[in-house]
């Protein structure tokens, strides 16, 4: 393996040892002197993201067996196709998670989540899977021109507010089939859906919604613009920064997409400009995890919207 492609984080591993940790997943380094996997091991599929190639894998199975006996059904909503999960046989329930997928993924993305018994006991939740109404299944669309994660020329500006508009629409969608009380809605997202999790919390919505939590997604403008800037200026640019807003955000400390602690120290920036650093409930990162999911943070995750 190539010292430059080991010092930016890529791990070569032999066919055996695929899978057996969050960072083996890659079975051929390059020499880009990037983030460079030119061979991703079975089960795992090559993502060219700018001047880095990394594999997007499904972790490992579970111990224990999913869940089950809960209610399946497939929806429309702000111009989206949507599948839900509620807790029992048609039984009523307390709190609505929504949940964003990954750029170009879908919906049906998290119900591995589910099948592998990470989304627990559903009593009392239903979870909502929309699926991007782009074809690409991208949130929004971002430019490669050279320009970073933190620069305003990275992205497709009104892609952002349309994305946005859709995801609102689920939202008021949901809160109505819980008396229109936003405390017993959440919005989650990975990678692209937490970018936009986060953007509609803070630029979008005018209320605090029960948790807002983010898993590996760097903030999108206007909000990165924020840091270096006065209180009064940054919250001229939000639509709500209130005290009653519940933040939980988790992050791979080896990321490669979205570095750590470059993005943590961003949100933690955006925050505490706005005057919310108390809303930030939840920072966890985990040492040597990758641009990926684990059952760890979907177990804080659920004890998170529980309120346990």
């Amino acid at each position: 393996m190539a010292a430059s492609a080991a010092a930016k984080g890529c791990i070569e591993v032999p066919l055996d040892k695929c899978g057996t940790t969050y960072l083996n997943y890659c079975l051929e380094c390059g020499t880009s002197g990037g983030y460079d996997c030119e061979k991703c091991c079975p089960g795992c599929t090559q993502v060219v993201k700018d001047d880095d190639k990394y594999c997007n894998c499904k972790p490992g199975p579970s111990p224990g067996p999913p869940p089950g006996n809960d209610t399946w059904a497939n929806y429309q909503a702000g111009g989206m196709d949507v599948i839900s999960v509620t807790g029992g046989d048609h039984q009523p329930y307390e709190k609505v998670v929504i949940m964003l997928h990954g750029g170009g993924g879908q919906g049906s993305d998290w119900e591995y989540q589910y099948d592998q018994g990470w989304l627990g006991n559903l009593t009392g939740l239903k979870y909502v899977f929309p699926t991007s109404a782009l074809q690409s299944h991208v949130w929004f669309n971002t430019f490669k021109n050279g320009c970073g994660e933190d620069d305003d020329c990275a992205y497709d500006i009104p892609s952002i507010g349309a994305a946005a508009d859709r995801v609102a629409e689920l939202i008021e969608h949901e809160k109505a089939l819980v008396g229109g009380d936003s405390s017993k809605v959440y919005l989650a997202g990975f990678s692209e859906g937490a970018q936009l999790t986060g953007y509609m919390q803070l630029c979008k919505l005018e209320y605090a919604l029960g948790g807002t939590i983010v898993m590996d997604g760097f903030p999108l403008p206007p909000l990165f613009d924020m840091p270096g800037h006065s209180t009064a200026e940054a919250r001229r640019n939000a639509t709500y920064y209130g005290q009653d807003m519940r933040w939980m955000i988790w992050w791979g400390q080896a990321d490669p997409i979205f570095p750590y602690p470059f993005s943590t120290d961003y949100w933690q920036s955006i925050l505490s400009v706005l005057g919310a650093n108390s809303t930030l409930e939840i920072l966890q990162t985990t040492p040597r995890m990758g641009h990926t999911l684990i059952k760890e943070e979907f177990d804080t995750m659920v004890a998170f919207i529980r309120g346990s």
